[in-house]
C-alpha cells in the first residue's frame, strides 16, 4: 500500500512541474563545510520540549541567510544551520528573462570556475501551480 502511494505521490508532483532552462547571472558564491558529527544523548534524559517562536529584533552580529537567523561568524562552517553531513558549494543565479533567484547546488570544480558576474546557462524545474524552484543544475 504504501508503495502504491509513493508511486502516486511521485507521478503527481512529476506532472506538475515543467522542466526550463535559461541564462542566469552568477550573484552569489557560497561553500557551507560539512555539519560535525552529532554525540549521541545520554539515556534517560527528555528531549528540551519545544518552545512557540517569539518575535524579535535581528542582533547586530546576526544575518540573514536563505530565511534563517544566524550569527555571523557561523555562516559557512560546520555549525551553520544548513549545513548536511557533506560539505555544499551553492552558486545562487538570477534569470536574466525574468530577475529570478535561486540557488544551485554544484561540485567543487564549477565552483571553483565560476565567478560574480558570470552568464551560464541552467536547466531547473518550476512547480506550475507554486512556481517554487528545484532541482537547478548547470548546463555545460
Amino acid at each position: 500500500m504504501f508503495r502504491v502511494a509513493a508511486v502516486l505521490l511521485l507521478g503527481f508532483s512529476l506532472a506538475a512541474c515543467a522542466k526550463k532552462t535559461g541564462v542566469a547571472i552568477v550573484v552569489e558564491k557560497e561553500h557551507i563545510d560539512a555539519r560535525e558529527a552529532n554525540v549521541s544523548p545520554t539515556p534517560g534524559k527528555e528531549p528540551p520540549a519545544k518552545e512557540e517562536p517569539s518575535y524579535r529584533e535581528m542582533a547586530p552580529d546576526e544575518i540573514d541567510a536563505d530565511g534563517i537567523v544566524m550569527k555571523k561568524e557561523v555562516r559557512g562552517t560546520s555549525k551553520d544551520p544548513r549545513a548536511s553531513d557533506h560539505e555544499q558549494w551553492r552558486v545562487t543565479v538570477e534569470l536574466m528573462e525574468v530577475s529570478r533567484r535561486f540557488f544551485v547546488p554544484t561540485d567543487r570544480a564549477h565552483y571553483e570556475k565560476l565567478k560574480k558576474g558570470d552568464r551560464v546557462k541552467v536547466k531547473y524545474s518550476e512547480g506550475k501551480y507554486t512556481g517554487t524552484v528545484w532541482g537547478a543544475e548547470f548546463v555545460d
